[in-house]
């Protein structure tokens, strides 16, 4: 029987550089991400390419989320949001680790703010 409860996290960043490991943090309880948005606000170094990656354990298990523009979501959609992609299921204990990628420019850095809907608890 599963335990459906959707949960929302919501991560804002400040200016970062394209870089492996811009944040993450340890899966409290078993989850199935089933969307995720980017959502820059603001690019600086003028880059061509923002992407993000979501990896459990050092694996990435949602690839290239992509906003090239400021103001203008990306985002990842299982079939549980209306997309075509299948849910990820993460288990309690993992590190979930975002990854920024950036392309083009000079310096490039952006300041986004990136969130995750996953159902938490058992999923059967």
């Amino acid at each position: 029987m599963a335990n459906e409860v959707m949960r929302v996290i919501s991560m804002q960043c400040p200016a970062l550089a394209d870089a492996d490991s811009v944040m993450g943090f340890t899966a409290l309880e078993a989850m199935t991400i089933v969307g995720a948005s980017l959502y820059p606000t603001v690019f600086t170094g003028s880059p061509t390419g923002c992407t993000i990656d979501i990896q459990d354990d050092g694996t990435d298990v949602i690839a290239a989320i992509t906003a090239n523009t400021a103001l203008t979501a990306g985002d990842w959609q299982s079939v549980h949001m209306g997309g075509t992609e299948a849910p990820v299921h993460i288990v309690a204990g993992s590190e979930v680790e975002i990854d920024l990628n950036l392309t083009g420019g000079s310096t490039p850095t952006a300041t986004f703010t990136l969130v995750i809907w996953y159902l938490g608890g058992a999923q059967g």
